[in-house]
């Protein structure tokens, strides 16, 4: 393993302000305390692995990478309980910036540098101690590299991720070309910290707890313990044709002998829906109208409650957990941070109605979720920091903001690595570039203005490996493509015949 460093850049805040212990944000308050109860566990661990195809400029990209973590104050934190909660500072970037590990001489690097990134995210940063974030570059062959950047979740959210690599490859960019780089868009933290505290004194606080409060009470009754027939009640957790089980406090499902499953280790299966395949859906979702904004991502959740329906039994009452940005100001779209959220999202799904219909209720509740998405419905309180209760539901992230496809003068492939433990079954979607050097698909399908979709989306299912195994994963993937083929096929029949 072979250090290379290049000079430090000069921090953007003052020495004054680096040291002084901050208030966490809102959405890292309940990453912090599920870390703090479980501190052996790489709960938060995150990576993202770039491969670089061509003439890589080694020299430019130590100087990107030194610049990129001056300018990003989050990666530059550390966390520290105090006897007045948890709280953060700013430390000086890491030196070195950037790692590098020659793999050329191994039979397959690419095997190699997979194993040594999966062991390097199994392991369990110490926000305390270390730093949040580190860089490595594996050198795989001639004109081949893989750039690796691991960091915790706490410090960034997946749009904040994609707005960091986007900054990085900016200023490989500039730096492999001899031109000065771009001034930062990123603001500084306290400036999005101010904005959160307006926000909580703020009637759209009030706005928007009411209107949560008015969700949840329109669903569950005034015990709590919900009915058969309710989004988020303990059936949600169980195949068809079971017998209920229980739920406890902490909202796992508790199997006859009392125990709670736990949160385990991902089992994977992955799909990939072609352009012509995702624009064959997305003209089945939208029906006769016009495809509104959001359109994609309404699709997909809605396609997630058939399937979930389809999995649970005849209930109407269907729960999707929803993360969101949780970003409105242009300060915190340009902001590379961890400032998202999770929106329980209830959805009513009618065995009678077109997928079309419900695709459409589903854009109204996405809507009237986001002009909300602030509100911390679930996870702890910024002023409390008592946990809310999180309804066993699948969780559907759809992360198609971007694809970066180019750094500098080489092509770039983006490989997420998510880790971490799941609750049931999760659904993170990515968008997918086609391959430059294969054929154009011969069949054109309208999907709004244009005919096929640039991209085709990469579906990544996870799924808690304490209650499913990899046969069982496969199995639900095979049902979801299906459900996916027949809506798509005939969307004009109700949705009792799909089932």
């Amino acid at each position: 393993m072979t250090p290379e460093t290049s000079p430090a850049p000069a921090p953007p805040t003052s020495t004054r302000a680096r040291g002084r212990p901050r208030h966490l944000a809102a959405a890292q308050y309940g990453i912090w305390e599920s870390q703090r109860h479980a501190p052996a566990v790489p709960l938060h661990e995150c990576g993202v692995a770039l491969t670089l195809t061509g003439a890589l400029d080694r020299l430019a990209l130590h100087r990107a990478v030194a610049r990129a973590l001056g300018e990003t104050e989050t990666l530059r934190t550390r966390f520290h309980m105090t006897p007045h909660g948890p709280r953060r500072a700013l430390v000086p970037p890491p030196l070195p910036v950037l790692t590098v590990t020659d793999l050329r001489h191994e039979a397959d690097p690419e095997a190699v540098a997979d194993a040594r990134i999966r062991a390097d995210l199994a392991t369990v940063t110490d926000l305390a101690r270390q730093d949040p974030c580190a860089h490595e570059l594996f050198l795989l062959g001639p004109e081949r590299a893989l750039l690796y950047f691991r960091y915790h979740h706490i410090v960034l959210d997946g749009f904040g991720q994609y707005l960091y690599l986007r900054r990085l490859a900016e200023l490989y960019e500039a730096f492999e070309s001899g031109r000065a780089p771009t001034a930062p868009a990123a603001v500084p933290l306290d400036r999005l910290a101010a904005d959160e505290a307006a926000y909580l004194r703020s009637p759209q606080y009030a706005e928007d707890a009411a209107y949560w409060h008015a969700e949840r009470s329109s669903t569950v009754p005034p015990d709590g313990s919900g009915g058969p027939g309710t989004p988020g009640h303990p059936a949600a957790a169980d195949a068809p044709g079971t017998p209920r089980h229980p739920v406890a406090a902490d909202g796992h499902a508790v199997p006859p002998d009392g125990h709670a499953v736990p949160p385990g280790p991902a089992v994977s299966r992955t799909a990939v829906l072609t352009p012509h395949r995702l624009g064959t859906l997305l003209a089945a979702g939208r029906g006769e109208g016009p495809a509104p904004v959001g359109h994609e991502a309404a699709t997909l959740i809605a396609a997630t409650a058939v399937w979930s329906y389809d999995r649970h039994g005849a209930r109407t009452g269907i729960v999707v957990n929803l993360p969101v940005m949780a970003r409105r100001s242009r300060a915190e779209l340009d902001t590379p941070a961890q400032l998202a959220n999770e929106l329980p999202l209830r959805l009513a799904v009618d065995p009678d109605a077109s997928f079309a219909a419900l695709v459409r209720h589903t854009g109204v509740k996405v809507r009237e979720a986001l002009r909300h998405q602030r509100h911390r419905a679930v996870g702890p309180s910024p002023r409390t920091a008592e946990p809310v209760a999180t309804p066993p539901a699948p969780q559907v992230n759809v992360m198609t903001f971007g694809a970066l496809s180019g750094f500098g003068s080489c092509r770039a492939t983006c490989r997420p690595y998510p880790v971490g433990l799941v609750a049931d079954i999760d659904l993170n979607v990515y968008r997918e570039l086609p391959d430059p050097n294969e054929g154009r698909e011969q069949e054109k399908v309208r999907t709004g203005p244009g005919h096929l979709p640039p991209y085709g989306l990469r579906l990544e299912f996870r799924a808690n490996s304490h209650r499913h195994r990899p046969g069982d994963v496969s199995r639900h993937r095979r049902r979801f493509l299906e459900l996916l083929d027949a809506v798509a096929g005939r969307p004009d029949l109700p949705l009792a015949r799909h089932l």
